[in-house]
């Protein structure tokens, strides 16, 4: 199938700014398509993933494909989506992040990135005036949703010029890469259209550049697609762990399933239906999100830790937790509610309250004596015991379970 009329049938695209120009491309395999990432963190997150997973699908389609990292516009902050301005990065936390977020890129998609600031470093601020600023008149940039929505509030002209410095990357890798496409975010689609006017004039309107945007993945409660109650499911298996993701992707909902299969994995869409349809069978099983959770932990970490992540999830929610090794524990138990335990020994009483699991002595009382609690998988039946730090998991951790599947970290300092 024609990629474009792939992404399509995914239901990935959101607008295309010139379908002549994608038919174009559609018939030539011999140019290029690029996507920019901003080095603002040390990691993408798995809402990033569906850009990647798009350029590996262009790239396994035989075009060129061409990750850019803003290494120059990083400095100054995207405004596409921000009511407020951002926070300035220092310029080795920019250089660092960077490089962390090539590696996640290259394992992903196969090519090193391109850094934007390449294409500043011998230009002074008079020659992009001259080069870019005279191109592009003020009142076209007014009219841009990214702009006119900060207007309210305010914008500086160093996020205000954002969109000219995006703009001239485009047109430097259509001059220099062969670049005729560049995807993002349907929030992009500002930038994108600004970079594809700048060409048109330096080019007299010769070149077949286009842009696609893609949908923004959100689930069906309307909040989006790859952040969890504590915040973003990262790539970088150091921020979150690849037990963490895996869960993540399993607890997805029916109703966005079909979506994240269709929009984040590999499966062609016969196979994806096929799934879906042993899905219907017996929902309760959750068959199509192991699926899913089996084929993005494993493109993004590699089958050997899917299959950990696999083993350490049915060991868990059948609570055999004694068959885990104090690393493969740790991971299970990071994301539990934990507590710091800074003394050497705490009555269990008392620790009950200090990690929250219970609001009196009394109420933790009871539960103990109706042989509710275990620590470190030992029964917790005498309410005068100390637990003690000596006894902890590599002298590090313990966990509590209170009941049969609610889990509690303790971290003893």
């Amino acid at each position: 199938m024609d990629i474009i009329l792939e992404l399509k049938a995914r239901n990935v695209i959101n607008n295309i700014t010139n379908d002549d120009k994608a038919k174009l491309f559609s018939k030539s395999k011999n140019v290029g398509v690029y996507c920019g990432f901003d080095p603002s963190f040390k990691s993408l997150h798995l809402g990033n993933y569906l850009m990647l997973i798009t350029l590996k699908r262009f790239a396994n389609a035989g075009y060129k494909v061409v990750p850019l990292v803003g290494g120059a516009t990083g400095q100054i902050g995207d405004p596409s989506g921000k009511l407020a301005e951002r926070k300035l990065l220092g310029i080795n936390v920019i250089q660092n992040n960077i490089n962390e977020i090539n590696k996640q890129i290259k394992a992903i998609v196969g090519t090193n990135c391109i850094n934007n600031m390449d294409f500043y470093k011998n230009m002074n601020i008079f020659d992009f005036l001259r080069e870019v600023g005279k191109e592009i008149n003020v009142n076209y940039l007014l009219e841009k949703e990214i702009i006119a929505k900060r207007l309210e509030v305010g914008i500086s002209y160093a996020e205000f010029s954002y969109t000219l410095i995006q703009a001239f990357d485009f047109y430097c890798l259509y001059k220099d890469y062969g670049v005729v496409l560049q995807i993002g975010g349907s929030d992009q689609w500002g930038n994108i259209t600004t970079g594809i006017e700048f060409i048109r004039k330096k080019t007299n309107d010769k070149s077949n550049v286009f842009g696609i945007t893609l949908n923004l993945l959100t689930k069906s409660d309307g909040t989006k697609f790859g952040k969890s109650e504590k915040g973003a499911i990262f790539l970088n298996k150091e921020l979150t762990s690849p037990y963490i993701m895996y869960q993540f992707l399993i607890n997805q909902t029916d109703n966005d399933v079909k979506k994240l299969l269709l929009s984040l994995t590999f499966l062609s869409i016969n196979e994806i239906d096929k799934i879906m349809e042993k899905h219907n069978e017996n929902k309760s099983i959750r068959y199509a999100q192991t699926i899913l959770a089996k084929s993005i932990v494993s493109d993004i970490h590699g089958k050997r830790i899917c299959e950990k992540c696999e083993q350490i999830s049915k060991l868990f929610f059948a609570n055999d937790l004694s068959k885990l090794n104090a690393n493969d524990l740790l991971m299970v138990l990071n994301d539990m509610p934990t507590t710091n335990i800074d003394t050497e020994s705490i009555n269990i009483l008392d620790l009950l309250i200090k990690s929250n699991i219970c609001t009196s002595k009394s109420q933790a009382r009871q539960l103990v004596m109706s042989k509710s609690i275990y620590i470190n998988n030992k029964l917790v039946d005498d309410i005068n015991i100390n637990i003690n730090k000596k006894e902890a998991i590599n002298n590090k951790f313990s966990y509590i379970c209170k009941g049969k599947k609610n889990y509690f970290l303790i971290n003893w300092k």
